[in-house]
């Protein structure tokens, strides 16, 4: 019986995939380095930023040289996306069914405390979500596809993780919510990307969720 639900937030909840790949254009232009479209959907989407830049740059990157990458690149995004905040189709209506009806439910992301201290303050997160709740790469946990956001999720929601429906939109995340025993995984196809090795149901709003699994 699915109790709770878990979202990955960039992509997912916020449709925020061209945002992205522009700063990642503008911050790599910077550096002399051009990606395909496909090579950023490999060494990109749905990882974490250390991850990210030592795929790009080589495992040779200091600590201080990932932060400061990191920190650069962000910047550029937060700009391009600051008058364009909004969530996805449904998903407010979604948030109000599962607070009438009692379910838990929180946010699973690869962002950075930067990225979401500043969706928590210009998308008033805190109508729906407790920042205490949420998790976020805070340089403790493997980047997806490992389990890890989503296993720490289930336990701050106080559920098992096969009790929980998680909501992902990028490949690598898919497959941490499927290392993570989820009850139920929707694919949320935002940006147009190719699903048809997974079996799981896809969407393009929110209403499409099925209500009944949760009550």
């Amino acid at each position: 019986m699915i109790k709770g639900a878990i979202f990955d937030f960039n992509g997912t909840l916020f449709w925020d995939t061209a945002f992205h790949d522009l700063a990642f254009d503008i911050f790599l232009e910077k550096h002399g380095v051009q990606l395909t479209d496909e090579e950023k959907r490999i060494q990109i989407h749905g990882q974490m930023n250390p991850d990210i830049m030592r795929n790009i740059f080589g495992n040779q990157l200091t600590e201080k040289e990932i932060i400061d990458f990191s920190q650069d690149k962000e910047l550029i995004y937060r700009q391009l996306c600051m008058n364009d905040l909004k969530f996805a189709p449904g998903a407010e209506e979604l948030f109000g069914f599962f607070q009438k009806n009692g379910i838990p439910f929180t946010i699973a992301s690869s962002s950075g405390i930067e990225n979401i201290s500043f969706y928590f303050a210009n998308m008033k997160l805190d109508r729906w979500f407790s920042l205490d709740k949420v998790v976020y790469n805070n340089g403790t946990f493997r980047g997806k596809p490992f389990p890890d956001v989503f296993l720490e999720a289930a336990k701050k929601l106080e559920l098992l993780p096969e009790e929980t429906v998680i909501f992902e939109d990028s490949v690598a995340g898919i497959e941490a919510a499927e290392q993570a025993g989820a009850g139920k995984i929707y694919i949320v196809n935002s940006y147009g990307e190719n699903y048809s090795r997974f079996p799981y149901d896809i969407i393009t709003t929110f209403d499409r969720v099925d209500r009944k699994l949760f009550v």
